[in-house]
């Protein structure tokens, strides 16, 4: 269960969506936000967190500026 507003979460995955990552991504940040909200996160903490959704982001490398 999320400690996260139900608004916040709503325009995080619809962020996410829109943007056209997976599900994963959305999870991921919200993983984070409640760990944020709920405890005091060290440097390595924030950056296995980071790195959690880094490693979920889709790049387009193709160059285009939009994708068909």
């Amino acid at each position: 269960m999320s400690s996260l507003d139900y608004e916040v979460i709503s325009a995080l995955y619809e962020a996410v969506s829109e943007s056209g990552q997976l599900d994963k991504v959305a999870k991921r940040i919200e993983a984070w936000l409640n760990a944020m909200s709920t405890s005091e996160l060290s440097a390595s903490d924030e950056q296995d967190y980071l790195e959690n959704v880094r490693s979920a982001i889709t790049v387009n490398v193709t160059g285009d500026l939009h994708e068909n």
